[in-house]
């Protein structure tokens, strides 16, 4: 057989990121994995990681190409590991099972392990090439990739707004600014992070639930996650009432009253004492915290102020804009982003960006071009 091309790789490799893509939303704090093992120009077995603790998606593709597997070429879209979490190390299946070649899309951007299982499976005598579609693999594991290279969530700031730029009316009113479908999509969105974050403000005004409403129902409900600096979340909040109270985390600041605090315990709510900063809960401080409960994906559905705090620390790393054809005005009318603002040529500037019409709405979404040019 002649060696494969470059075209050959990156039709397999196309193919193993598809299989990864079917575990979306439910493998936090893992990232999502596909493989395709290949024999004779034909795949010999296939398989993705399901959940966090399932077994890797090399070994699911080992199990079906059984002894297929001796002299083939293995397709994955991550670095095989090298070292034992809640599964063995992958790196030993492949070299038991024969595998000749192995194609990987990405190394393993966990700094503790990176480049441990390539170089395992060379010395082992296995051809290792990395860097195949590596912008999609990158892209769709954007979340674990953040989490790894900065050991902090991922964080997407979703809003919606006017054509204008209102996210709410001059009386603060904001439903419903965009349609039926745009909703349903914002719940998908909330379906694949691990918690939705809003401010205080929000809460005391709107009272959500920021449950996960799908049909049928998503795989899991996310952390819900106020900011609420002096501790004024209401006991009787639809919050605490509705859903899981233990999935209800409260980042107060370090004079919360004491009193309020030991009531939301009791009722099951998680309060983090958070570091102060300004008189507000730092931003920053509270992001170190969540990724310490295996938040990797965090969905930033905050008001005018609080989207500013993550602006101002550099933490937004995604923006998902929903933007209804309608003017309301206003000069009072609050926007997406508050705060002292940003000089022009400092403004948080987009790449990736991508357009699409959602019902009778539109959804822009990009990824933020960080100062140190990483993701």
């Amino acid at each position: 057989m002649p060696a494969p091309t470059r075209a050959d790789d990156e039709r397999w490799m196309a193919e193993a990121l598809a299989l990864a893509r079917r575990a979306r939303g439910l493998t936090s704090p893992n990232p999502m994995v596909g493989a395709v093992i290949v024999r004779d120009a034909a795949a010999a077995g296939r398989g993705f990681h399901s959940r966090a603790g399932a077994p890797h998606a090399e070994i699911e593709a080992l199990r079906e190409a059984g002894g297929r597997a001796n002299g083939a070429t293995l397709y994955v879209t991550l670095e095989p590991c090298n070292h034992a979490g809640r599964t063995p190390p992958c790196v030993d299946a492949l070299v038991g099972a024969g595998i000749r070649r192995v194609v990987a899309a990405t190394a393993d951007p966990n700094p503790q392990v990176r480049g441990g299982g390539a170089n395992a499976l060379r010395r082992a005598g296995v051809e290792v090439l990395v860097g195949c579609l590596e912008s999609e693999a990158r892209a769709l594991n954007r979340v674990f990739f953040t989490a790894m290279e900065r050991m902090r969530p991922h964080v997407t700031l979703k809003c919606a707004m006017t054509l204008d730029g209102k996210i709410a009316a001059s009386d603060r009113s904001s439903r419903w600014i965009t349609g039926e479908a745009a909703r349903r999509e914002a719940h998908r969105l909330r379906s694949e992070c691990d918690a939705i974050v809003v401010g205080i403000g929000t809460v005391l005004t709107d009272d959500p639930a920021l449950t996960v409403r799908l049909d049928p129902p998503g795989p899991r409900e996310p952390l819900r996650v106020v900011v609420d600096s002096r501790c004024r979340l209401p006991l009787t909040a639809r919050l605490i009432a509705s859903g899981d109270p233990g999935r209800v985390v409260v980042a107060v600041g370090d004079d919360a009253p004491g009193a309020h605090v030991e009531a939301l315990v009791s009722r099951g709510v998680t309060v983090l004492q958070c570091k102060s900063r300004e008189g507000h809960v730092d931003v920053s401080d509270l992001c170190g915290r969540l990724f310490g409960l295996d938040v990797r994906g965090l969905l930033l559905e905050g008001g005018s102020e609080l989207n500013w705090a993550f602006v101002e620390a550099g933490l937004v790393d995604r923006v998902a804009v929903f933007v209804a054809p309608i003017l309301l005005g206003g000069a009072g009318a609050p926007t997406p982003v508050g705060g002292r603002g940003l000089p022009l040529g400092g403004g948080m500037r987009l790449r990736s960006v991508e357009v699409r019409p959602i019902g009778e709405d539109w959804l822009i979404e990009g990824d933020v071009t960080h100062p140190d040019g990483k993701p």
